[in-house]
């Protein structure tokens, strides 16, 4: 993807949004770190101790985001610039926010089908209204925590990574989202059982792959709901649902939507993203030769516009 020279004012705000989101990640976590908590098997829950230091991070980048943006522009400007305020109306919010749901549920049954096929998943049943009711409840009540990650990464940190192209920016995007969950990794949160030095760079691939597809669902649709919806449905179905199908323990790592088994279809997701953006890369080069006009493009679909003193509004 060719870069596009933007003037550094467009990226105001960047490095301190990732100083303060990876420092307050890694604060949230040191109190599991002196009491010495660790995951070390997927048959351990998690403690209510655990879960509310869990909770305190996920909020991290979306109060990092509107502190930053709301100093600058005021906080009702910084609801509507950090795309919590709906870029469409309903009627075309809620077909996108649907279809978002069932993307993360997709890319899973795919990799479950690999891991069944390499002996490492043994479905046992389907799931009935028992399993599903509840995960709906929980999704409803958990709906501000994925508020509180996909305003920071998707709000306002993707907006300014399209500066260095699409599909760059999404890749990147995807690596920063794996590098921060390293403190809880590192506490056996996704990988509990195996090394740290083999989870932290499966869960950097596997953010990248998830996350560059979370990040082409919010570019897509303009609004942090749809991506919102994304996370959700991969936290609070498909992960639990692996589980509940399962006869089984199941390992993280090998079957689910965040193992290794899952990156073949997630790559081939985030290739069909490549080639679209490619294709209409191509097609810009031959309607609109200008320069920089990819990049105000990628902030339309943000609902911003880039101005020649480098900033953006709405």
């Amino acid at each position: 993807m060719k870069r596009t020279n933007i003037p550094d004012g467009s990226r105001r705000g960047l490095v301190p949004f990732l100083a303060i989101s990876f420092v307050g990640a890694w604060i949230t976590m040191i109190p599991l770190w002196l009491v010495g908590f660790r995951r070390t098997s997927a048959a351990q829950g998690t403690p209510l101790f655990a879960g509310l230091c869990m909770i305190l991070m996920m909020l991290v980048p979306a109060l990092t985001a509107f502190g930053l943006t709301a100093r600058r522009r005021g906080p009702r400007e910084a609801v509507r610039v950090l795309g919590l305020a709906r870029a469409t109306p309903w009627r075309h919010e809620v077909p996108s926010v649907a279809i978002a749901l069932t993307i993360p549920l997709g890319l899973t049954a795919a990799g479950l089908t690999v891991a069944t096929l390499a002996g490492w998943y043994t479905p046992a049943h389907l799931p009935g209204p028992a399993t599903i009711t509840p995960l709906m409840l929980s999704a409803l009540v958990s709906i501000p925590l994925y508020f509180g990650e996909e305003l920071g990464w998707q709000g306002y940190l993707l907006p300014r990574l399209m500066h260095f192209g699409r599909a760059r920016g999404l890749l990147i995007g995807g690596a920063i989202w794996g590098a921060w969950h390293v403190p809880m990794t590192a506490l056996g949160g996704s990988y509990p059982g195996h090394p740290v030095l083999l989870g932290i760079p499966v869960v950097v691939v596997t953010a990248m792959l998830l996350g560059t597809v979370i990040a082409a669902i919010r570019l897509s649709t303009g609004s942090v709901w749809a991506a919102v919806a994304a996370h959700l449905s991969l936290n609070e179905f498909a992960l639990p649902l692996t589980r509940d199908v399962s006869g089984h323990l199941v390992d993280p790592l090998l079957a689910g939507p965040l193992s290794i088994s899952t990156w073949p279809a997630s790559a081939l997701a985030v290739l069909g993203i490549w080639l679209t953006y490619r294709r209409r890369a191509g097609h810009h080069a031959l309607s609109r030769p200008v320069r920089g006009e990819a990049c105000a493009d990628d902030l339309r679909a943000f609902g911003l516009r880039h101005l020649d003193d480098g900033r953006t509004t709405l």
